[in-house]
């Protein structure tokens, strides 16, 4: 008996194991050898307890326990195969309105448009578009298998930034590091080590006023410890520190953009709104259609062996 519940809660774990892999995608666990020996050592245990009920070795409960294992046993190398020869994880970062190609899906992937408030309230969208198959929506909680695939969205912190000159007329905003060269939403997609702080880091321009501007992204708990060597800074929300110069690369003053709130510096007016714009993941996972039998297997084994065991 003792052998039995120890197969069965081995078959539940693995397939527990392998199901996160649907639920929680994020995690670069399931490509790591600690995953995979996890896994590796559930199937030793399940094949063992199979072969020994098969024969006989658990009295009639446990040769109908055998079905369960062999499901518990697809999931397993199911899960197996998705983290050990699947691709690790993929970000795809795309500019607001624009299209981008995803040929390893077979698809182009249209990211939404974005105005300040969708920055702010992360409410972005993807749409996936496929030759011969219905256009796919995917929303901050989505998730969609394709195939050995599933694809989601994850928040990236993003900042749309409107500049206006001393008498408040718009001034166009490039980026001319990015291939979102005029795009008013800062990506982030470089990061900067300033002392302890690794933090988020894009640049912007304005060429109307010759301006070049460097913006690092601090959460409101990182600027409260942040040095301000005796600058008094809006702690009370986000902000970019702006790091300005000319287009000779001259500096010309630093200083700091709570999110939301428009500041007047260097002949600028600067507002900086702070949220997220969503990136696609694109992560292996292991075949839909062998969870579904195998989930099925374990379930009705185990029943089977409840009812018509002795």
């Amino acid at each position: 008996m003792t052998w039995r519940i120890t197969a069965l809660g081995t078959g539940l774990l693995a397939i527990v194991l392998v199901v996160a892999q649907d639920v929680v995608p994020q995690t670069p666990l399931y490509h790591r050898w600690q995953y995979a020996l996890v896994l590796t050592i559930c199937l030793v245990v399940i094949v063992a307890y199979a072969n020994r009920a098969r024969t006989g070795g658990d009295g009639v409960a446990g040769r109908r326990l055998v079905v369960a294992m062999i499901g518990a046993a697809i999931v397993d190398v199911a899960g197996l195969a998705a983290g050990l020869l699947g691709p690790d994880t993929a970000q795809v970062i795309g500019t607001p309105g624009t299209v981008t190609p995803i040929p390893a899906l077979g698809a182009a992937a249209f990211f939404g448009p974005a105005d300040a408030g969708a920055i702010a309230a992360g409410s972005a969208s993807v749409i996936l578009r496929r030759r011969d198959a219905n256009e796919m929506t995917l929303a901050a909680t989505s998730r969609h298998l394709l195939g050995e695939s599933l694809v989601y969205l994850e928040p990236r912190i993003a900042a749309y930034v409107d500049v206006a000159d001393e008498r408040g007329s718009h001034l166009t905003v490039t980026q001319p590091t990015n291939t979102s060269f005029l795009s008013p939403v800062l990506l982030f997609r470089d990061r900067q080590r300033i002392g302890t702080f690794d933090v988020p880091f894009d640049t912007f321009a304005t060429p109307a006023r010759h301006r070049v501007v460097r913006a690092l992204a601090f959460s409101a708990h990182d600027l409260a410890q942040f040095d301000h060597s005796g600058t008094r800074f809006d702690t009370s929300r986000p902000g970019l520190i702006l790091s300005l110069s000319d287009d000779q690369n001259r500096p010309i003053g630093i200083t700091l953009a709570p999110s939301g709130r428009e500041i007047t510096f260097a002949g600028l007016r600067i507002r900086a709104t702070i949220g997220t714009y969503p990136a696609l993941a694109i992560a292996s996972a292991p075949p839909s259609w062998m969870l579904a039998v195998g989930i099925a297997l374990f379930v009705a084994g185990g029943i089977w062996s409840m009812i018509r065991g002795t």
